[in-house]
Formats: structure tokens, sequence, C-alpha cells
């Protein structure tokens, strides 16, 4: 039904401001006339107009006004362009898979290494059957070989990668600096027999290495300890391998799961250092004094000390 209300007279000569639509329309005998339907029309309307909007997400079948304006939320911003004038979204780089890098499809790498030749990770690597190695063959495979020497290579097996600060261990020396009676010298500086002197040079040119020298009476102990003198061997049928662990303890968790042992010492004491640190590596094991004071000149003044001693344990634990 109609309101009541009456038409507006507008500025223009025969037209009303329409009550329901808003709208300055046309008039015929001071009645509005029939016009045609705006947006915010009413159903009384006598233009019959459409119903107003009252969802502003409900899509619209009507036409689109040149100008309008929208109250969006920050969020939302977007509904604002419409979709086929939004950019395109930049597409996410894809990295490449190890298999992609090198230019293969192969889904396996195999690995050819003589055993023992990566020292403290030969036991953790995964050793494959025969059966295995067929089914990984049968998938494509890469293989790599690192039991070939590279042109003009020192004669020595590549070391694995150094993971941490390496522990290399010494023994202590028979012969002894004479101190007076009650006072203390720096182990070091203590001992002064030439095999100590040789293996503390040794040690000390392997990069990042912590030296620890093995005491026939003190234990384990930093090179800079002061110790009195004293006249003990290291008797391997009665070692304190408690003693040794409670010093190791002591010296934190990162020296004692140290990954990297190397042992510059005889049977008898790298025995006392692996009854402690089991994958420790032994670069003079096997042969005699005189071979020994070789190796050590070799590790001192190699290019790579690390390498030279892993290298050396290597054909050690190698040999039949």
């Amino acid at each position: 039904m109609h309101t009541e209300a009456q038409p507006t007279r507008g500025e223009g000569t025969g037209t009303v401001r329409c009550p329901c639509c808003g709208l300055q329309q046309p008039t015929e005998s001071g009645a509005v006339i029939d016009h045609k339907p705006t947006r915010a029309a009413a159903d009384d309307c006598p233009g019959s107009g459409l119903h107003p909007r009252t969802d502003p997400h409900e899509p619209s079948n009507g036409a689109v006004p040149d100008t309008c304006e929208i109250q969006l939320s920050l969020f939302d911003r977007t509904a604002a362009v419409r979709p086929e004038d939004r950019p395109a979204p930049r597409p996410r780089r894809r990295h490449r898979t190890p298999a992609e890098a090198l230019d293969t499809d192969a889904k396996w790498a195999i690995i050819h290494a003589r055993r023992g030749q990566f020292g403290v990770l030969d036991p953790l690597l995964p050793q494959t059957s025969k059966r295995e190695l067929a089914a990984a063959e049968a998938e494509g495979a890469v293989h790599f070989d690192v039991t070939r020497h590279r042109p003009g290579a020192e004669d020595l097996l590549a070391p694995p990668p150094a993971v941490g600060r390496p522990v290399v261990v010494i023994p202590c020396s028979a012969t002894k600096r004479q101190v007076p009676d009650g006072e203390r010298a720096p182990a070091e500086d203590l001992y002064q027999g030439p095999y100590f002197t040789k293996c503390l040079t040794a040690a000390r040119a392997i990069p990042g290495g912590r030296v620890l020298i093995l005491s026939g009476r003190y234990g384990l102990i930093a090179p800079n300890t002061p110790i009195a003198t004293y006249e003990k061997r290291l008797d391997p049928r009665n070692v304190d391998h408690a003693k040794h662990r409670t010093q190791v303890a002591a010296m934190g968790p990162a020296m004692r799961h140290a990954p990297e042992v190397i042992a510059l010492a005889g049977r008898d004491y790298a025995d006392a250092v692996a009854a402690i640190w089991p994958h420790t590596v032994r670069p003079l094991a096997g042969v005699g004094i005189g071979i020994q004071l070789q190796r050590l000149t070799r590790i001192a003044e190699s290019a790579d000390p690390r390498a030279t001693a892993l290298a050396f344990a290597t054909a050690a634990a190698t040999r039949p």
C-alpha cells in the first residue's frame, strides 16, 4: 500500500521527489506517474521498484553504478578489486632435490669405501646386502667410489669431516725435570723425554685438538696442570679406570662425549684411553718405537696433521 506522505515538490516544474525512491519524478494531475524501477525503490512505489538490498555481500543482478561508497574491513580490502584486475600470485621458488642437482632421476646413492675408512663414523654408516644392492640398482642408483685416490694427492686415505674438537691423548715420560721437594711444575715442562716431546708436538699440530696427558700417577691431566715429580709408570694390569672416568666427567659433557679421540701412544696407554672412549683411533699401533717416532714427525710436519694421523690409524686397523 502506498504511503500517505505528500510528495515533496522539487525545483523543476511538474516534478516532485518520490517519497519512496527519493528521486525527482514527473507528475500527472499532481500524482507521481509510473517510472523506471530503481535499486532504492520499495514495493509500494508507483514505479514498482526492486527491493532495497539489505545484505551488502549479496550479489546483485542489476547494473552497478559508476560511483559508489563502500566501507570494507581492513582484512577484506581485496573484495573491492575485481578478480580479473587482481595481480597474479608470484609462484613459489621450487627447491631442487639432490637428484635434480646431480641431473639424474636415480633414487639411491651407493658409496664404495674400504672398511674402517671413515674412522669413528664407520660403525654408524648403513651397510647394504647383495639383495638390497640389487634392488637399488633396479630402481636406478648413482655410484660414488671414494676408494680411489685423487691424482697428485698424497698416498693417504681421505679422512671424514671433523665433528667438534678432537681429543688427543699422549703418554707421560719416564724422564722428568728435577724440581725441589714440595714444589710443582706444569706437566708439559716436567716431562723431558724425547718420545713425549714428539707426541706433544704432533698432538698440538692437529687443528682444534684438546691435548690430554695420561700420567701413571695423576691420571688424565691437561699439559699445563702443575704436578710434582714422581717415579711411577702406568701398569696395564692395574689401571684405575674409575679414576680416569671421574676426571673426564669433571671436564664436562663435551669431553666425555667427544666424537673423535686420537691416542698418540703405545699399546698400554692406548688401551687405557679406549676404556673411556671405545671409538679411540690409534695411529701408532702395531709398529716399533722407531716407526712410531717417524709417524709422529710426519704428523707434525704434514699439511693436514689430522688427516695423516687418521690415515695411519686406518692402515693399522686394516692390517691383518
